[in-house]
């Protein structure tokens, strides 16, 4: 009989915490509070929209049994798998070329260089 008295009050606690909390902090949704938050989630669950339903369906989908060998075979590159450093200075390079081509035309046509 103690554990289920235990068990009742520790209830009656858990419910007065919730209600406490949903009350001083108001959800930022449309000015709705915990409350009205609670029951707009009940009302979705009972009758769920479509993206909702598509998304159970997504849920309820048998997973894809793959090996790690498997994946890595089908979703290996072709080429060289690392990063070289001329790449890199290529790349910057033609990115400094672009800038200032940028800011020349700006500068020609009158442009703030600072504001764009």
């Amino acid at each position: 009989m103690l554990v289920v008295m235990v068990v009742l009050v520790s209830l009656a606690v858990a419910a007065a915490v919730l209600v406490g909390v949903s009350v001083t902090t108001e959800h930022e949704r449309d000015g709705e509070s915990g409350w009205q938050a609670f029951r707009r989630g009940l009302r979705a669950r009972r009758h769920p929209d479509e993206v909702q339903r598509e998304a159970a369906r997504a849920a309820a989908a048998d997973p894809v049994d793959l090996s790690l060998a498997d994946f890595l075979r089908a979703t290996a590159s072709a080429g060289d798998g690392y990063l070289h450093p001329d790449e890199i200075t290529e790349d910057l390079q033609r990115a400094r070329e672009r800038a200032a081509q940028v800011l020349r035309a700006r500068r020609e046509h009158g442009g703030d260089v600072a504001t764009g």
